[in-house]
């Protein structure tokens, strides 16, 4: 604010000082280089009174006044303003006014309150000005801070979300780990450090929400590989990602956990097990993944907690541009989430 209001308030006088003076009545007595530093005073004086205005409506902001009572404050500020500006320079020139005949002339040319009819409407003009750019500025402050509070908002909600998908994987891993030390101890290491490259996944860059492809297809991995040990031959795995999709933002947990969905309600309920496929392609700087399973659908509508979680998601972090679909077609379930415009 304080550099706009010298950007304005600099030229703004300059214009009344050259305004002034040319709109001098004639005074042949005076000389023009004195006629031209008692206007340069008086713009002086004017600025410096607007510096008190300033301070004024700044201190009556905080008391909320209406356009009303605000149109009678700047009337009477500025009429006063004026008054007092030509007050001092009045009294001003009539101590110098014995130094030189020029300054004994201007006194006696110019009397009191003459400069006043000028100064009024200048503060009037000023006053208005500024409560204007005051008020937009308020008014954009306030739009800026409420859309930090609406960021924040989004971001607690996208945080909130993650959190109750994080510990349901969590669980389910440390399962899997379990039943596997009694077996085989060196795989139950390998495993183990699988395990903590998911602990750490959560948790990677910040707790973002959004990652790229790339580190959540890592993950995946991660995770069937520990799904593998339970599943052993049921669980034929498939994936095709183009290069191109993998530099590109998704929400964390959104592959892993359709493939979660996918062996929970297709594969792992199945004694003959089937075929998990992972496809995701771009298209014009859009995105699709497909999470395609042998099975049924486990509900009617494609419902549940952990979609609805995801489809929130999808829709806080990309809003319309951005969804989730289920499908059951040809004894297979399809998960589709696109991201963009292609659906």
């Amino acid at each position: 604010m304080t550099l706009k209001f010298w950007l304005l308030q600099v030229p703004g006088w300059s214009l009344f000082l050259l305004i002034a003076y040319f709109a001098r009545p004639s005074e042949a007595s005076v000389p023009d280089a004195l006629q031209f530093a008692a206007v340069a005073a008086v713009s002086v004086g004017g600025m410096l009174a607007s510096l008190g205005l300033r301070w004024l409506y700044r201190a009556l902001q905080a008391d909320g006044y209406g356009e009303l009572r605000w149109l009678g404050v700047l009337l009477v500020a500025s009429v006063l303003a004026a008054l007092g500006v030509d007050l001092i320079f009045h009294a001003t020139l009539s101590l110098l006014a014995g130094l030189s005949p020029g300054l004994a002339a201007l006194y006696d040319a110019q009397p009191m309150i003459s400069r006043a009819a000028l100064l009024a409407p200048a503060f009037v003009a000023w006053s208005l000005l500024y409560l204007a750019i005051s008020r937009q500025t308020r008014l954009a402050e306030a739009a800026r801070h409420q859309n930090d509070l609406r960021l924040a908002l989004k971001e607690a909600q996208l945080q909130r979300l993650l959190g109750h998908i994080s510990p349901h994987f969590t669980f389910n891993t440390l399962n899997n780990i379990r039943a596997l030390i009694l077996k085989d101890p060196e795989l139950a290491r390998e495993q183990i450090t699988r395990f903590a490259s998911m602990l750490r996944y959560p948790f990677a860059a910040g707790e973002e929400a959004l990652v790229p492809l790339q580190e959540e297809m890592a993950v995946v991995r991660d995770y069937l590989s520990l799904v593998a040990l339970q599943l052993g031959q049921r669980l034929r795995y498939r994936e095709q990602v183009d290069p191109l999709a993998l530099p590109l933002p998704v929400p964390r947990f959104c592959v892993l956990l359709l493939v979660e969905n996918a062996i929970k309600h297709g594969l792992g309920p199945s004694s003959s097990g089937g075929e998990l496929c992972v496809d995701a392609a771009t298209q014009g700087g859009a995105l699709r993944i497909d999470v395609r399973n042998s099975g049924r659908l486990a509900t009617a509508d494609g419902s549940g907690t952990g979609l609805d979680n995801l489809r929130q998601r999808l829709q806080l972090s990309f809003g319309t541009r951005a969804g989730l679909r289920l499908d059951e077609q040809d004894g297979c379930v399809l998960a589709q989430v696109w991201i963009g415009s292609v659906a």
